[in-house]
């Protein structure tokens, strides 16, 4: 059986809704050790110098809570895309994407130029990020495709 654009688009969605959980759970961990002022599971010393330090919190919001409403966004965007078409569902997810991407990669710039130290679990929703934006990309092509 021929693989056409339309399982593509849906087994592209599918990553992105898993990868979105995994972001919503790293984002949940990592929140919940700033709430608790507790140390967190990291394979290096990155993580805890990062917690501790003043640039992690915007406006005296955690760093990691910016990242949880994004991915439950594109969570919840992800799933409703299963259940319709709708074209403006993958632009919204475009720009929460585009705009996640923007905030991981100031991030990162912040934790290795100013804290000069990388945490982990960071670095692994900054690369989470990108792969969902690089495929929602890639679906709004394959979405072209089918339209045209």
């Amino acid at each position: 059986m021929k693989k056409g654009i339309f399982s593509d688009l849906k087994i592209i969605n599918r990553i992105i809704f898993i990868l979105s959980i995994l972001g919503v759970l790293v984002a949940i961990y990592v929140l919940q050790s700033f709430v608790r002022q507790s140390s967190i599971v990291c394979v290096n010393t990155g993580c805890e110098m990062v917690r501790k330090s003043p640039l992690s919190y915007i406006l005296g919001i955690p760093v990691p809570a910016f990242g949880l409403i994004g991915y439950t966004f594109l969570t919840l965007l992800a799933f409703m895309r299963t259940l319709s078409d709708n074209k403006n569902i993958l632009w919204i997810m475009m720009g929460i994407a585009g705009g996640g991407v923007c905030f991981v990669t100031w991030f990162t710039y912040t934790e290795i130029f100013q804290i000069k130290a990388m945490c982990t679990w960071c670095g692994v929703s900054a690369v989470n990020m990108l792969i969902i934006f690089i495929l929602i990309l890639r679906s709004l092509k394959l979405d072209d495709k089918k339209s045209g």
